[in-house]
């Protein structure tokens, strides 16, 4: 259904980003694929190039067979629209359209149904998320999570066969941010769509048939997954809309301007340069954007991933059985502003095949949320990871894992222009009780076995 074959994105600029490399998979139809990793990986931009959002620089992507970059601009949009549905980071609702005009419109714009059988198709979409009371409130009037739930049925308006969400809960509470992905999740098993998911929620990733991890435009991690089905006698013919319900639904695409503007400048307008002003405008509008988010999103990610360095500077044996552990936050240039909330920092210490969690308490608590990085900043925590039974992949060390979550802008008070950095690094321990001399027997160090020895990333 989905094959991504050997695609490649560079971004051209002052330096060369390559933000995906010879990447490839397939995707069988009606599974569920979970794209992770973290910021500035590649995942919304694999997004965006099976989307039909942004072309790449090298390979294709086929869905249902068809390479949609190999279509001229009219079948490209054509084909976009009727076979692929698009759940935005933002919901990006017309304001002054009502929730069923904002689900009806690419129906009404494509030209997939007709009028009636698209408003009838919108009402029976709006039922199923859960909004069938609201279908005429504007987008102003509703919570963020009901704008979430028109924009997802607004992306199956079409009955596309593939459904893509780019990190759709983004900006939401905890409990709404579970409703929705539970909404995208049992609308997929129950209608049998293909899937992709971008997200940060590992509870989300772990649903998925197939998790694909990202780390600097390549996959490093390809792993199918176990999970529990919806029963198929669950699923309702959504997509089928009833002869006679089309016949009795009222087409109000109108309605919404004329509440804010008033009938007579309604009366005045002719419909017919009123449907022509919306299919311009809209496909304008949401191009232009889209776009702006997109460069918003790339200058602000360039700026944590590449001009923000982190990493482990020091470890040292610490009172009693303890260590500090020093890492240092590094702006890498010279005239970039760069912000940070106090990174979070936990510690984890490998047991078996699986991590114990080992408390971390900071040395010094920083005296402001957000800090502005210039030059080194180096954070120091206390930890005592000393327990029976580790694993030793070096003789006598301790394998210990650091995950540092943090928040980074290039303002000092961010709205939009906010992203999460999240690292891990690796390092081995020696434990204070070790015994030098036994370690230098089984492995060879020029003088005294070190506290610690810092492992690439894996």
């Amino acid at each position: 259904m989905l094959s991504v074959r050997n695609i490649g994105k560079q971004y051209s600029g002052e330096r060369k980003v390559d933000a995906l490399k010879e990447l490839s998979f397939d995707l069988d139809e009606g599974k569920f694929l979970s794209i992770v990793g973290r910021s500035g990986s590649g995942k919304s931009t694999l997004l965006a190039a099976i989307g039909g959002i942004s072309r790449p620089s090298s390979g294709e992507v086929l869905v249902n067979g068809v390479n949609q970059w190999l279509l001229n601009d009219n079948a490209h949009a054509d084909f976009r629209n009727r076979a692929i549905g698009y759940v935005f980071q933002f919901a990006s609702l017309l304001p002054t359209l009502r929730a069923i005009d904002n689900v009806a419109l690419p129906a009404l714009v494509g030209g997939t149904l007709s009028d009636k059988e698209a408003y009838a198709r919108a009402h029976l979409l709006l039922n199923q998320v859960g909004l069938g009371e609201r279908f005429d409130f504007f987008p102003g009037q509703l919570s963020g999570g009901e704008q979430r739930r028109v924009a997802i049925a607004r992306a199956l308006i079409n009955a596309p066969s593939l459904l893509l969400a780019d990190e759709p809960t983004a900006d939401l509470d905890e409990q709404t941010e579970e409703e929705i992905l539970n909404l995208i999740i049992d609308i997929q098993r129950a209608y049998n769509l293909t899937l992709v998911v971008v997200t940060h929620n590992p509870a989300i990733a772990k649903r998925a048939d197939r998790l694909l991890e990202m780390l600097d435009g390549q996959a490093i991690n390809d792993v199918a997954q176990c999970v529990e089905k919806t029963p198929a006698e669950q699923a309702r013919k959504l997509f089928d809309v009833d002869a006679e319900a089309a016949k009795l639904e009222h087409v109000s695409l109108g309605e919404g301007i004329e509440r804010l503007l008033g009938k007579l400048f309604m009366f005045v307008i002719p419909m017919i340069v009123l449907f022509w002003g919306i299919n311009y405008g809209v496909a304008f509008f949401e191009h232009k954007v889209l776009e702006a988010k997109e460069e918003e999103r790339s200058a602000v990610e360039e700026l944590a991933m590449r001009d923000l360095r982190a990493d482990v500077k020091d470890v040292t044996f610490g009172p009693g059985k303890s260590y500090i552990v020093s890492i240092y936050l590094r702006n890498m240039t010279d005239d970039k502003a760069i912000y940070v909330m106090s990174p979070t920092v936990r510690g984890f210490i490998q047991i078996g095949s699986s991590w114990q969690e080992v408390p971390l308490k900071a040395v010094a608590a920083s005296k402001t949320k957000v800090e502005k990085i210039t030059g080194e900043q180096i954070y120091q925590y206390s930890m005592e990871p000393e327990t029976a039974g580790y694993t030793q992949l070096l003789p006598y060390y301790m394998h210990i894992r650091l995950s540092n979550d943090i928040l980074v802008s290039p303002s000092s008070q961010p709205k939009t222009d906010l992203i999460e950095r999240s690292d891990n690094y690796y390092v081995y321990l020696k434990p204070h009780s070790a015994d030098d001399s036994l370690i230098l027997k089984k492995m060879k160090f020029p003088g005294k076995p070190p506290v610690w020895i810092p492992m690439p990333p894996h």
